[in-house]
């Protein structure tokens, strides 16, 4: 069991403060609830278990997760110091009731208000204060708490010390930042607070300010506070790490609220996040520091950047901001990229690996290591993006125009997330998935498999155990359900009833339709099968582009193209006239295949029947009888005349 960053004072505190908004939507879950405690209390585990499950398949609202919570905080808090299963059905509800309460914790009026009776004289009035102003207003009662320690007035320095040591791990990451300030009372007194507080995940800023801090006396203090002896910068890439991976020195997530925190002076600023990006926010800002510090942490922050980006193309309006971030990538060197994406590939991190490709795909590159590790990922799309990279870097080896050919074909290759703490079950499966051509993720934990989640691009179904280490299926489901990325993808939840592969791969939605990704990397991959065609170096890829002609066009069209350059027989010959005597085709597709007649016979003399051409030439299409009349010419198919008559 872990009890970290979770105290009593959290629940109660909640408890005392909100005023539900509403009753429970169905009396049956505080009913189920008190049923669940009962058995718990007779020592009817299986019992307990089962009647919290029916409490979190209910799904009550956040408001209605409140309300249980302020009726039954002590029962809750028994449950969550239990472990196992029931500290997981605690956390499930103390998040949920935390929801509802965080836009009031964005009030830093109020708060600065309320944290004037920190500074009282009476004991046991600043002690309600403090308590009152962390359960109210969480990380942001650091704010008016903060500015105070850079105040002109000792005693109320010390007040705001004392409060913020008072009000655990919810401050630490604002007074982290506060640590950064300019006003060296600042530092002081997040020091104090920090030292009370004694976080590990503040162990790497300590040893920074006592290594390298212009003042002595915060020298001073954080020597005296130290943790490890190991050098500043690399703890720092240590927690930067943590921080990126929401491992268990990371950030919870009842700590994420959606922002981050920077500091002037003496005045503690909070600004808008996205949740999912705030992790990774602050892995950047441990990355950075340590880079400053010496440490090489260029391709780590490849793979953090690469990360971003990936995650702000999923989030509505999130343009700008993605190609601020890509463009900070591209300016780490070309070295830098190559090893993030060795890295990103080794962790199975689809949609970073394919933005650090992206990167790699550009004018001045001449490093290809990186992209030919990344070739060889077993994960279809990293692998294939890979390939058309590289062959638009004029690299056209027969690996590569194999893996090209694999990628015109895409429309069999499937991926599936499996998230479950049983890894013999999972693994199973993983095996079952790949004897069927299907690739499979697997997470451990439902933290880690959200981050897969949010680094994903493609992804078929999502198979996710009942009862995870950390959550409840119902929330990662719930999490997935609002990516609208995944809003049409199939969810399985693995329960007592067995799920097998074949039971989720008869639930595939069809690729053309629901799963756009696919058919644009068939259409790159067809695309980039241009340069090797070219080149004359095409000819294993020839079964796969003639396969591909009765594709979209996206697809089609360069594959028609590509085999006027790489096709060689009648067979070649007799599927290019199939495309263009189809009027239900476009006309795009036609004309790209009347034009891939014309190159494949000017190179092999493999010639095609007139007729067609002529018969193409009367229907009026202007760009269409360009390129038929072009190809009677080139196969000296006989002479067409024609008169002028206005």
């Amino acid at each position: 069991m872990s009890f970290i960053r979770v105290s009593s004072s959290l629940v109660l505190g909640a408890a005392l403060f909100f005023t539900p908004a509403t009753q429970l939507s169905a009396q049956e879950d505080s009913n189920l609830f008190e049923q669940g405690m009962v058995a718990f209390h007779n020592g009817n585990f299986d019992l307990a278990q089962s009647k919290f499950r029916q409490v979190i398949s209910e799904n009550p609202s956040n408001a209605d997760a409140l309300l249980l919570l302020h009726q039954s905080e002590d029962a809750l808090l028994e449950l969550l110091i239990a472990g196992g299963e029931f500290e997981t059905f605690a956390r499930e509800m103390l998040a949920s009731a935390r929801t509802e309460g965080r836009t009031a914790m964005r009030d830093t009026d109020a708060a600065a208000e309320a944290a004037e009776g920190c500074f009282g004289e009476s004991y046991q009035d600043r002690a309600k204060a403090i308590f009152a102003l962390h359960q109210n207003y969480g990380p942001f009662a650091a704010v008016p708490l903060v500015h105070a320690l850079g105040d002109a007035n000792e005693s109320r320095r010390l007040a705001a010390v004392y409060a913020l040591s008072r009000m655990g791990a919810n401050v630490v990451m604002p007074l982290m930042a506060a640590a950064r300030s300019s006003n060296t009372e600042v530092r002081l007194g997040s020091l104090h607070a920090l030292n009370v507080l004694n976080d590990g995940r503040a162990s790497a800023l300590i040893s920074d300010l006592a290594a390298n801090d212009a003042d002595g006396s915060v020298r001073a203090l954080a020597s005296e506070m130290l943790q490890s002896r190991a050098s500043a910068s690399s703890q720092l890439v240590a927690q930067a790490w943590s921080f990126f991976n929401n491992d268990a020195n990371g950030l919870s997530s009842i700590e994420n609220h959606g922002a981050m925190f920077s500091i002037d002076g003496r005045n503690l600023v909070a600004y808008d996040v996205p949740q999912s990006l705030v992790a990774a926010e602050w892995a950047k800002r441990f990355m950075l520091r340590a880079g400053e510090l010496g440490a090489d942490t260029s391709a780590a922050l490849a793979v953090i950047y690469a990360s971003e980006v990936a995650i702000l193309d999923g989030i509505d309006g999130g343009e700008e901001q993605a190609a601020a971030q890509r463009n900070a990538l591209l300016t780490l060197s070309t070295a830098s990229i190559n090893s993030g994406l060795e890295q990103a590939v080794a962790n199975n991190m689809i949609a970073a690996a394919q933005q650090l490709i992206s990167a790699l795909d550009g004018a001045g590159n001449s490093d290809w290591g990186g992209l030919y590790n990344a070739m060889d990922s077993n994960v279809p799309m990293i692998s294939h993006s890979a390939a058309v990279a590289l062959s638009n870097r004029g690299q056209h080896g027969s690996d590569v125009v194999q893996n090209l050919a694999a990628a015109v074909r895409l429309e069999s290759k499937r991926i599936v997330h499996i998230i479950d703490g049983d890894s013999s079950r999972a693994n199973s499966m993983k095996m079952a998935f790949s004897d069927m051509g299907v690739s499979a993720i697997v997470s451990s934990d439902g933290a880690s498999g959200l981050v897969n989640m949010h680094l994903a691009s493609n992804v078929d179904a999502f198979v996710i155990a009942e009862v995870l280490p950390d959550l409840y299926a119902s929330r990662v489901s719930k999490n997935i359900k609002n990516d609208p990325r995944f809003s049409d993808v199939s969810i399985y939840i693995v329960g007592e009833e067995g799920l097998t592969a074949i039971d989720v791969i008869d639930g595939f939605g069809g690729l053309s339709s629901a799963r756009q990704a696919y058919a644009n990397m068939a259409a790159a991959a067809a695309t980039a099968l241009l340069h090797p065609a070219h080149a004359g170096v095409a000819d294993s890829a020839v079964g796969s582009l003639v396969g591909a002609l009765n594709r979209q066009d996206s697809v089609a069209v360069p594959s028609a193209m590509a085999l006027g350059f790489a096709g060689a027989s009648s067979d070649v010959a007799d599927a290019l006239l199939s495309v263009l005597a189809d009027t239900e085709r476009s006309s795009e597709v036609r004309v790209a295949g009347a034009n891939a007649l014309s190159n494949m016979f000017a190179r092999t003399g493999v010639a095609a029947d007139a007729a067609y051409f002529q018969s193409a030439m009367t229907e009026g299409d202007a760009a269409l009888s360009e390129a038929c009349a072009r190809a009677i010419g080139v196969m000296s198919a006989g002479h067409i005349s024609a008169g002028v008559s206005l």
